[in-house]
């Protein structure tokens, strides 16, 4: 099903965290600067810092509509460089040491937006940022401090990156079918409205409605009413392309997103997943014209209510 990409455009919600962490950096830079950890420490890298840091944030939350993947990765790269100056100029053991606790806001965001891939990626570069930072520094017993931030980095955020994905699973996807929630496929439709809106693609929405099926619930019982939404759905995503997404609406109602096809690649989709169906079912398709998500689906909705009344 759909998946996010570096070339895919970011959530928006992680942009902002992104924007805020990034604010949140410079204020504490901002502090450092007025009060610094002794006489010699590096002020004007500080000073230099709050700007970027400011900046980067506020680009961020203006940004964030059109911003991709890659774009919050670079920032996250550049931030892990900045930290890795900011450990090679300390001028004290305790400033080196206080100023690498740093890396863990990198770690942190990875670990709570990204697959565990990927979080393994930016602690990768982290562990390079802080070998080097450390050795330019001249820290004592290097190999020992690196070991030991590097350790509870990982461990920390390997640990809340796993707590994360699994609830994050719950949230998303419906316990019984596998599909996306109603609140997780909105998230998805609406950012491939945002991408459809960039690339003037096509885009369209399949509203489905099982047939009777409260006949297969009052007649076999709940237990085969379910039987036969896990069997249908695993027979429909068995035919949907891998970006395509599909969620449960609720009860008998499910949701498809299918992005780059018209309203007529979308009819020609249907038959084949009604060949490999074990219930009968009507649909209503939308195609997306720039309208909101409640517009949009209350078309999809009219169509499959003219559909089911004849």
């Amino acid at each position: 099903m759909a998946h996010q990409r570096l070339g895919c455009l970011a959530r928006p919600d992680e942009a902002h965290v992104l924007s805020n962490a990034c604010l949140i950096a410079g204020a504490v830079i901002a502090v450092t600067v007025l009060f610094p950890f002794s006489p010699t420490a590096p002020r004007r890298l500080g000073a230099e810092l709050v700007v970027v840091a400011f900046a980067l944030g506020l680009a961020l939350r203006w940004a964030a509509p059109r911003l991709r993947s890659v774009h919050l990765h670079a920032v996250l790269g550049l931030s892990t460089a900045l930290i890795a100056l900011c450990v090679a100029s300390s001028t004290t053991p305790s400033g080196t040491l206080i100023t690498s606790v740093s890396f863990l806001w990198v770690a942190t965001f990875s670990a709570v937006f990204h697959r565990r891939r990927v979080l393994l990626r930016h602690l990768g570069l982290i562990g390079i940022g802080l070998g080097v930072g450390l050795l330019l520094a001249g820290a004592p017993s290097v190999p020992q401090t690196w070991f030991f931030l590097m350790a509870t980095f990982s461990s920390v955020t390997v640990i809340l990156n796993g707590k994360i994905r699994d609830l994050r699973a719950e949230a998303t996807t419906d316990p019984l079918t596998g599909v996306l929630t109603r609140r997780a496929f909105r998230a998805v439709a609406e950012l491939e409205m945002a991408r459809a809106a960039r690339t003037k693609q096509p885009l369209t929405l399949v509203l489905l409605d099982l047939d009777d099926f409260k006949l297969v619930n009052d007649e076999r019982g709940h237990d085969a009413g379910d039987a036969v939404l896990v069997s249908l759905t695993a027979a429909w995503r068995e035919g949907l392309r891998a970006e395509d997404a599909l969620g449960r609406f609720g009860g008998d109602e499910f949701l498809l997103v299918l992005p780059g096809a018209d309203e007529a690649q979308a009819r020609d989709l249907l038959p084949r997943l009604r060949d490999d169906s074990i219930c009968s079912w009507s649909a209503g398709l939308a195609t997306w014209r720039g309208e909101s998500f409640d517009d949009w689906f209350r078309a999809a909705d009219q169509e499959l209510y003219a559909v089911k009344s004849t």
